[in-house]
Parts: structure tokens; sequence; C-alpha cells
């Protein structure tokens, strides 16, 4: 292997003309500089330098050399700049999963931002949820992930640091010929919230069991005094939607999910303390202070705490 210091005497010494010169610009003797260009000479096989006089001059052998230097020496500016810039977070490659409406309403935006603050950033995302994504976390195959707690969800690994989001709550969605789905509070037509107890009688639409919204949405009604009757099951928040607006049924929907009311269903939020989906980001632990990850992990945060989380959202049709 070439050493790089002793090629940096070499260039040295074709800058400067003179080995007084050059070890005068490296802080050198004579002698270690003659000894590094003998040593460099043994290295690459070549002659190096031929005597001119009282100075020596480089031999064509030399100057291919340097012309690979150069190139060398250029790659070397540009990785240690690169090592500043991932110093800083600018530089870097992130492994993101999460649940499809933490993907849209959450990491989205966090991706678009970073896309413009640190461009160099690069961020892959993957479907994946709880508790899939806690075994790719500890296995070193994703970086971060966004996910939901709920009541039932296995103790998270003592490895892991889950850091809270938000709490996003869940409305209630009717079919529009319900009694609850006319509904105002006031005048300027504001969506009335609807007592969960009044649902008790209703067929609901619910995710499988053990899914977080299937969790979240029987322990509400646990509190309100019922057990769901579900009639239907479905993961896909607008296919439930079209179910309610068959007259199938009636459903919870998270906010996140980013769905408003039409003429055929009604989005209403409900009385009390709404029930919620406790979402949290989750990394290895001691991982998030990485330049790269800090980075991530800040814009998930500002994305999920943006006062623009919910967009647009409508409850009334």
């Amino acid at each position: 292997m070439i050493d790089v210091r002793r090629l940096r005497i070499l260039r040295e010494l074709d800058s400067r003309g003179t080995v007084v010169a050059t070890t005068a610009a490296l802080h050198l003797t004579p002698s270690a500089v003659s000894q590094q260009l003998a040593a460099l000479a043994k290295e690459t096989g070549v002659r190096l330098l031929d005597p001119a006089g009282r100075r020596v001059r480089l031999t064509p052998a030399a100057r291919v050399l340097l012309g690979h230097a150069d190139v060398l020496f250029a790659q070397l500016e540009r990785a240690e700049a690169d090592l500043a810039a991932f110093d800083e977070g600018r530089v870097g490659s992130v492994a993101v999963a999460a649940f499809t409406t933490a993907i849209s309403g959450i990491v989205v935006p966090a991706l678009t931002a970073l896309r413009q603050s640190r461009p160099r950033l690069r961020m892959s995302v993957s479907d994946v949820a709880e508790p899939a994504c806690f075994d790719l976390l500890l296995a070193g195959d994703l970086d971060l992930a966004v996910c939901i707690t709920h009541p039932g969800a296995r103790p998270l690994d003592e490895r892991l640091l889950p850091i809270p989001l938000l709490d996003d709550p869940l409305d209630v969605a009717l079919p529009a010929g319900h009694p609850y789905a006319t509904a105002t509070a006031t005048a300027t037509a504001t969506a009335a919230a609807v007592p969960l107890e009044v649902l008790a009688g209703e067929d609901f639409i619910s995710s499988g069991p053990g899914t977080p919204c299937h969790e979240v949405t029987h322990a509400a009604c646990a509190a309100a005094g019922f057990v769901p009757r579900v009639r239907h099951r479905c993961e896909d928040y607008t296919a439930v939607l079209g179910l309610i607006a068959a007259g199938c049924g009636v459903g919870l929907i998270p906010r996140l999910a980013k769905l408003s009311s039409t003429p055929q269903v009604a989005l209403r939020p409900i009385a009390g303390v709404p029930p919620i989906r406790p979402i949290f980001a989750v990394v290895r632990r001691g991982s998030q202070q990485a330049p790269h990850l800090s980075a991530t992990l800040a814009a998930i945060v500002a994305a999920a705490r943006s006062p623009d989380l919910y967009g647009a959202l409508t409850t009334s049709p």
C-alpha cells in the first residue's frame, strides 16, 4: 500500500522545488524528507527523483504518480467533508417503519421537510407495524419505528427507547341516516359530540382482534358500559367508510386517517374524553444520539406535533 503521507511530501516537493523549502513547509528535517521519499520509491517500485545540481527533479514516473495522487487527495477532501456533514446530521441513511396512517400523516411530512433542509439525508420507509417492527429494530434492520400502544400490547424491550409523539383521537363514523348523523351543536352547524353509550345497540365495523384500533375500540366501549357487536372486520379505513355508507354499521375512525364526512357518512367527535391511540417513535436505546438519526427523529416529532397535522379534516357533510 502507498502511504498517503509520503505522497503529500512528494507533492510538496514538486510545489516547492527544493528539499530545504519542503522541510520548512512541512516542519520536518531534511533527513526525514529524504527517508520518506526513499520509502515511497520502495513502495511504488520506481525511481522518483533525479539529481539536478543542488536540486532534485521529479522523474516522469513521479509525475504519473502525482497525477493519481491529486485525484486521491481530492477524494480524501470529499471524504472529510462528508464526515463533517455526517457529524452535523446532514448525511446518512435512516430506515424508518410505520403503520399506514402514520406514513401518510407523519412520516411523509417529515421526509418532505428533510428533503428540503438536509437533501443528502436519505430515508427509506417501510409499512411495518408493531410488534414486527420491534424485532427489526433490535436486529438492526430498522433505525426508527412509529408505533401505537394499546391495552394488551406486549411490554417494550428495555433495549428500545419510546418517544411519545401524540395522542390520536378517534371519531365515530355514522351512516347519513343515523339520528346522530344530523345533530349539530349550534346554529353554525358545528358537529355535535356523540355519547358512545348510545351506540350500544349498533353493529360495529372494526379491525381484527389484537390490532391497536380493535383494542382501543373495545376498551372505549367497555368504559361506556357495553361490548361492541362487531359484525364486519376491515383494516382499511376507506373501506370501513364504504361499509358504513352502505348502512352496515358504525365505526371508530382515527383522526390521523384524515377522512372527512361525506353525503353518505358523517364523522362526529365522541362526547367526553374521546378514545385515543397513543402514538410514539421507537429507536434502539442510545442510537438517538447519532446525528443523522437525531435529525430524522426531530423531523418526525415536529410533523407529529404540527398544528396542521389533521389538515382540513371536516366532521360536517
